[in-house]
């Protein structure tokens, strides 16, 4: 509990419009309860033997001043200049690097700095300094698109963290060709006078090709495509376990009416819901359930650590590159219609208004009833059922009680959203782009998302 209030406390004194106060008042600026006031207290002396924060003369509450050398992550800018984010916060953020005054540091590299001005190149930007040495380098290979100039070859880099070409030495051992996507390796990195070289460690194909560019950003970002030996036989062994135990230690939800509102293009189903009302009290019950991931993940296991590394999927045009196993993330931890699955289930009350009026949750086993696209959703909540069904993804009939639980769902969602906007609920209208591609992937069209209210509804029941 302490290193979360540290955390919170060192990011609060970092704020802009922070001024050096005192403890007590420090406390209220940050809302901390009377319960949590211990754990406050044990952060403060804490990050004050550590060296993270100043308590001053004055009593004042501060963060330290910048040291003469400091170690942290260069980040570079196009325009030849950069920044350094300290590991450790100090009071004058960030510090400027000059063009020139970078060495042969790239985008991501541990750095140490000699900080030779520490009251800010300009007016409110921070401190400045050189770069002494890469302590470690953030990446070795890049993806760039080969091209020749004159007798030589050189790689424009993909992405922000090399912004000069790179002279690559061997594209003929590759048979690399000019307009290629490829991988390198860097020899020699760039210094302020000369481009870095490099050499091919794989060629992609030809530039521009859907499944090449794709390829291209996926090595560009360094994200992880396959699982290791020991994670695959732990979501192996995690499903036979799930399909060979029983439910008896949760809540048993299979016949409750459960489903679920997604894109007509989802593979993992993570949410579903039900909704209630009793006319007598006046009050909607909400059931918001997730997919139990945390019952297939132990800590520390290698599903674990992987899933840390990752920090999340990543979609992609036309390509998902998962936090999990395909066995886990598209199987047993994805709420398809028809099938058993374990989940976290919370459960809120509401009254006539919109407010909370009491909440509970559960470890439960659930079974969806039918799974929804968000335009046939909202088409049925409007009475048309045949424009549903041009937007069906699984077929089969409409139930009754689904078209009476989507329009309880839709009555809810609209009392939650007047309620928020009575309280002040800042919207932010950023519609999201669909794209629509050929059958070789190409991008032919681009067009606003739709704009049903269903997905107003599945975002005013999970936040």
């Amino acid at each position: 509990m302490p290193l979360r209030f540290q955390n919170r406390i060192i990011d609060h004194l970092s704020h802009d419009g922070y001024r050096p106060t005192h403890l007590r008042a420090l406390a209220r600026e940050m809302r901390i309860s009377h319960d949590d006031k211990p754990a406050f207290d044990e952060a403060i002396h804490t990050a004050t033997e550590n060296g993270s924060i100043l308590i001053g003369n004055d009593e004042c509450i501060r963060l330290p001043a910048l040291p003469d050398e400091i170690e942290g992550t260069y980040r570079s800018n196009k325009r030849g200049f950069g920044f350094v984010k300290p590991l450790q916060k100090f009071r004058e953020g960030d510090v400027y690097i000059a063009s020139g005054s970078q060495g042969d540091a790239v985008s991501g590299d541990q750095v140490r700095v000699a900080v030779s001005q520490k009251k800010g190149w300009k007016k409110g930007l921070g401190s400045s300094g050189k770069i002494l040495e890469v302590l470690t380098r953030g990446r070795a290979e890049y993806v760039g698109t080969l091209f020749k100039r004159g007798k030589g070859w050189l790689a424009q880099p993909d992405g922000r963290e090399l912004h000069d070409p790179i002279i690559i030495r061997d594209a003929t051992s590759k048979n690399a060709k000019a307009g290629d996507k490829v991988v390198f390796e860097m020899l020699h990195y760039p210094e302020k006078d000369y481009y870095g070289e490099g050499v091919i460690t794989s060629v992609l194909g030809d530039a521009g090709r859907p499944d090449v560019e794709t390829q291209a950003v996926i090595l560009a970002f360094g994200l992880h495509q396959e699982f290791d030996e020991e994670s695959k036989i732990e979501a192996r062994n995690a499903t036979k376990h799930f399909e060979e135990t029983g439910d008896d230690d949760r809540e048993d939800l299979t016949k409750t009416f459960i489903f679920t509102i997604d894109p007509p293009d989802a593979k993992d189903f993570d949410d579903a819901i039900n909704i209630s009302y009793d006319s007598d009290k006046q009050e909607w019950e909400l059931g918001v359930h997730i997919a139990d991931v945390a019952s297939f993940v132990t800590i520390d296991s290698a599903l674990d650590k992987g899933a840390i590394e990752r920090g999340n999927s990543v979609y992609l045009p036309r390509h998902v590159v998962p936090m999990l196993p395909e066995v886990l993330s598209n199987g047993v931890c994805s709420l398809q219609e028809g099938v058993r699955r374990w989940a976290k289930s919370a459960f809120i009350r509401f009254d006539k208004k919109g407010r909370v009026v009491g909440q509970r949750f559960s470890n439960s086993v659930i079974c969806s009833e039918k799974r929804l696209t968000y335009i046939e959703a909202q088409a049925l909540i409007d009475g048309d059922e045949k424009e549903a069904r041009k937007n069906t993804v699984t077929g089969g009939e409409y139930s009754t009680q689904l078209l009476e639980t989507l329009a309880l769902a839709d009555r809810l969602a609209k009392t939650l959203l007047a309620r928020r906007r009575r309280d002040g609920m800042i919207e932010l209208q950023l519609p999201e782009v669909v794209l629509e591609f050929d059958e070789d992937g190409h991008v032919i069209d681009a067009h606003p998302e739709d704009s049903a209210f269903t997905h107003r509804i599945i975002e005013m029941f999970m936040v």
